[in-house]
């Protein structure tokens, strides 16, 4: 499996290869993505009940939206719940939440999947002058895609993803958090600056790097110790 694995990524850097041989083979396992069609004819909702999140919308992770949505369905819920004063308008409250959420949801698992069949089926490694890895149809078409995607397609798609707020327009609220942020640190940022400019870069404490830790003699396992977590947990 590891032999496998390093075979996918003939050409990367050597760490990336010294990662994989320090890989024990028994603790690489397959975890296969799964998604699914919107339940535009189908409620999420039946009587008192209704599922959120990845148990009635699942998507793929490549943009990071399977919590946020289901962060985002929590928040639209409850509001709508706090609204609702009797039971007996319950079964009503959660068919709204449903007609609410459905349009957003449904269009976040379309990026989802589409960003997801573009990095697996379209795109490769971007043509280069500078080495002989990108050579395929697909390489140059990445290449010319780079500006389009950096400077259009990137910032609409941010845009609907991550300027969106549950309960209507945000108004003020990124430019006071911002505000905000600019008080609370600018002063020890700027103190950080100062030290960097009388003591030089020594004055900044690092540690080794992960490649040069992993380089170090460390003490071998005992016999018994297992050799995965997953064992561990066994």
């Amino acid at each position: 499996m590891v032999d496998y694995i390093k075979s996918l990524h003939e050409g990367w850097s050597d760490e990336i290869m010294k990662v994989l041989d320090a890989t024990p083979p028994d603790s690489v396992e397959q975890r296969d993505l799964y998604d699914r069609a919107p339940e535009f004819l189908r409620s999420w909702a039946s009587e008192n009940v209704v599922l959120l999140g990845d148990a009635v919308h699942p998507m793929m992770p490549n943009l990071g939206q399977g919590g946020c949505q289901a962060i985002e369905d929590a928040y639209v819920l409850s509001e709508i719940l706090a609204k609702t004063k009797t039971t007996e308008k319950l079964q009503d409250a959660l068919q709204e939440f449903y007609r609410a959420r459905i349009l957003r949801v449904s269009a976040v698992q379309f990026l989802s999947r589409l960003a997801s069949d573009l990095i697996i089926n379209a795109f490769d490694t971007p043509w280069s002058p500078h080495d002989e890895l990108g050579k395929s149809w697909k390489c140059y078409l990445t290449f010319l895609w780079k500006p389009v995607l950096q400077y259009l397609i990137f910032p609409l798609q941010f845009a609907f993803l991550y300027s969106f707020c549950p309960s209507g327009n945000m108004r003020s609220i990124p430019s006071d958090l911002e505000k905000k942020w600019r008080t609370a640190h600018f002063k020890s940022s700027q103190d950080a600056f100062d030290k960097v400019d009388r003591e030089g870069r020594a004055a900044i404490q690092t540690g080794p790097s992960f490649f040069q830790i992993a380089e170090q003699d460390i003490a071998p396992l005992p016999k018994n110790a297992p050799a995965t977590v997953l064992a561990a947990q066994k």
